[in-house]
């Protein structure tokens, strides 16, 4: 009987959706990539049979919503990160001088400038 509820349940589940979000193909974003959403829903694992005295939403779909929630947000942050460092970049190509050499000579280990009555 469990066996006919599932058929019974994915049959429905196909006859209710329309198109899946991962089957269009259409390019997101400037760079043409393609959308990364799951081809499979989490809501799927409610079927799961488990010897678990949790249940299986608690088990299995919520913290694998919230991890794909925790990896979206990384990915914005990223996202913002390297906006900030090409724009950085761009802003520090625009303020070096024309050359490109800073027209003085480094040293290493030299603390002149700091310590004035330190001489070699």
């Amino acid at each position: 009987m469990k066996r006919y509820t599932f058929l019974f349940s994915i049959i429905v589940c196909v006859a209710l959706c329309s198109s899946a979000a991962a089957q269009n193909g259409i390019p997101i974003g400037p760079a043409g990539t393609y959308s990364t959403t799951p081809t499979l829903s989490p809501y799927l694992d409610l079927f799961r049979s488990s010897s678990s005295p949790l249940p299986n939403y608690q088990q299995f779909v919520r913290p694998q919503l919230q991890l794909r929630q925790t990896l979206q947000l990384q990915n914005r942050a990223l996202q913002q990160q390297e906006r900030a460092i090409r724009s950085l970049g761009r802003r520090s190509q625009t303020l070096a001088s024309p050359s490109g050499i800073t027209k003085r000579a480094g040293t290493f280990l030299n603390y002149s400038r700091f310590y004035p009555t330190l001489q070699r």
